[in-house]
């Protein structure tokens, strides 16, 4: 029994300096393998992601904590954003730029299909843009657009019953006509929305705020005419974004992707989402939902 003992003892020891050796090793940034982390903006950028059945959204919060990891992360020596993103909500999106903002080493984005609205605003804040000749860049502008169905619910005989107790409480409500004044208070913080991106964009870009006023009229350009105009800095794909933040280190860098993993149960739940709807949710989630008017850059 004793010697038994003895050789536990032994195997304890030698695992224990072998995860002290382990650990010295690699708590020593100076011989940890350098990264470049990929960072993927895909789909509708909203604050807490989420998912329907016509479209698949991305969660800003959770896109702002990864920028915020891999800048603490010592292995990781610059961050690439691989944006193909249509936009999306003000908040979902603010809380990326204002994560970008945090961050002390190279950070460059990439647009693959899309970086329009803001999707673009993200990809101004970093320290250079690439995209495709043909991607989709810019749209530099705000939408608080929404359904009516004030004159489908009178053809129906059906009546909204308006109890609130402020003027304006239901303001953006689809079963009732929206006033000359109710729409002036909404343009009002639509233009303020506006100005504070334009601001923001011209900021990240270096560029004065009327020469991205004069691109800010919603319109999407090309990739190929962006080198020209001022969104972009260079016409290139992920791998050149890759290159161009390693050169700005002046390390070898190995890539690491951060891009969510689906489960087999998220697949599942799309599917089922999918199945509820051709059975008649879709049209009430639509009709409950739109009483909510968000406004989107």
């Amino acid at each position: 029994m004793n010697k038994y003992f003895k050789i536990l003892i032994f195997i304890l020891i030698i695992w224990a300096l072998a995860y002290l050796i382990s650990f010295l090793i690699f708590d020593d940034t100076s011989v940890m393998e350098k990264k470049v982390a990929i960072i993927p903006i895909d789909g509708m950028i909203t604050y807490d992601g989420g998912s329907s059945f016509f479209i698949e959204s991305v969660s800003g919060e959770s896109i702002a904590e990864k920028i915020e990891s891999v800048n603490q992360d010592n292995s990781v020596k610059a961050i690439v954003l691989e944006i193909n993103s249509p936009g999306g909500t003000v908040m979902g999106t603010k809380v990326v730029v204002d994560a970008i903002k945090e961050v002390d080493k190279p950070i460059v984005s990439v647009i693959t299909e899309s970086g329009t609205s803001g999707a673009y605003w993200i990809a101004s804040q970093t320290d250079a843009i690439f995209a495709d000749e043909l991607s989709y860049v810019g749209s530099i502008g705000v939408i608080g657009s929404y359904l009516e169905f004030d004159g489908l619910l009178d053809d129906y005989n059906v009546t909204y019953r308006r109890l609130v107790t402020g003027d304006y409480k239901d303001i953006g409500s689809p079963y009732r006509e929206m006033t000359s004044v109710e729409e002036g208070l909404m343009m009002d913080r639509l233009d303020k929305v506006h100005e504070y991106f334009v601001e923001s964009v011209a900021e990240g870009r270096e560029m004065s705020v009327e020469e991205v006023e004069d691109l800010s009229n919603g319109i999407f350009y090309l990739g190929m005419d962006c080198v020209d105009n001022g969104l972009i800095d260079y016409i290139g794909s992920k791998d050149d974004a890759v290159a161009y933040a390693q050169n700005l280190t002046g390390d070898v860098l190995s890539e690491i992707d951060y891009k969510d993993k689906k489960s087999w149960f998220s697949n599942l739940e799309k599917f089922s989402m999918m199945s509820s709807y051709f059975v008649g949710q879709g049209i009430g989630s639509v009709l409950v939902q739109g009483e909510k008017l968000e406004i989107k850059v």
